[in-house]
């Protein structure tokens, strides 16, 4: 009768073994194909945003060719133009500095340096403020002088019974400003002898004086003159 039950519970305990194993193995079955079958999934994941960010950086290297090209086109389409056709209103020399650049001051301006003077050949007069809107108008502004030689070469070419206003006014308390910013350098001024003199004449002319010569007075910006106006020359 022992020998009975012992062998009831061996058979049981195989039994029960074998069912471990059973329930076990279908699991491990299953995890086996769903792992292996995860690595193409994510390569191809892969891929498709390399393929993507290649057909971005080549999309945004197109745009920025096409773009490039077209200014390109347009500077080089201006320069032969520049080169090929010279205005009839522009007086140009060629620039001994520059290769193949014309030097340019409109029809009826001076040279001299790096600029072009107006200097006016009619008695026509008005305020120092419609005498630099006047010069605007025309892409200048009154003149700024800034060395001998400039004042020399502008003296040169006015009426000594005439007085222009040029491009300098006292912007409060003496503090003298020229009208295209430079800096107002003390040591290259022109006054006439015990100018300037009045707090209430704010804007500059230049005037020839008999046995002096060329000066600058202060004047009042309402009083009426004559006027120089200055502009870069233009290069083509």
């Amino acid at each position: 009768m022992a020998s009975e039950i012992t062998y009831a519970e061996v058979k049981f305990k195989n039994e029960s073994n074998s069912l471990r194993t059973y329930s076990e193995s279908p699991a491990a079955s299953r995890e086996k194909p769903i792992h292996h079958l995860s690595k193409p999934g994510t390569l191809m994941l892969l891929f498709i945003s390399l393929m993507i960010l290649l057909l971005l950086l080549a999309i945004t290297f197109l745009v920025a060719f096409i773009t490039y090209f077209q200014k390109y086109s347009q500077v080089l389409e201006e320069k032969i133009a520049k080169k090929n056709i010279i205005p009839s209103e522009l007086n140009c020399v060629k620039d001994v500095s520059m290769m193949e650049v014309w030097s340019c001051c409109p029809k009826d301006w001076k040279p001299f340096g790096s600029y072009c003077y107006l200097i006016p050949t009619d008695t026509s007069s008005a305020s120092w403020n419609m005498s630099e809107e006047k010069c605007s108008d025309k892409g200048a502004h009154l003149v700024v002088i800034h060395s001998k030689e400039e004042q020399d070469f502008i003296t040169g070419t006015l009426r000594r019974n005439a007085a222009y206003f040029i491009g300098l006014w006292d912007t409060g308390h003496g503090q003298w400003r020229w009208v295209d910013q430079t800096p107002y350098n003390e040591s290259a001024t022109f006054w006439h002898q015990n100018e300037p003199n009045n707090d209430d004449e704010k804007c500059v002319m230049i005037n020839y004086r008999y046995n002096i010569g060329w000066g600058w007075n202060d004047i009042r910006c309402s009083d009426k003159q004559n006027s120089i106006c200055q502009m870069k020359k233009i290069h083509l």
